[in-house]
């Protein structure tokens, strides 16, 4: 939900709210905002074509934050 949210509010350049920034919702910006970035760490992921060492020079806090999912989720099945 968040992220679909922050999408419209990019896309809008609007709040999902009602009034100005500190009229919104207890942590729902920094949780689009997270969700966000993973989504554009995945696609950076995703357009690296699998060349894990380009992408580990070029743009590591990337790589980390795709790894760390992996592994949560590993952590989350098994």
């Amino acid at each position: 939900m968040e992220l679909r949210m922050a999408w419209q509010c990019e896309r809008w350049h609007a709040l999902p709210e009602q009034g100005g920034l500190f009229d919104q919702p207890a942590g729902m910006l920094q949780r689009m905002a997270a969700m966000l970035n993973v989504y554009n760490a995945f696609k950076v992921f995703k357009a690296s074509s699998g060349n894990l060492m380009a992408l580990a020079n070029s743009q590591p806090q990337v790589l980390a934050l795709v790894r760390d999912i992996e592994r949560m989720e590993n952590e989350h099945d098994g």
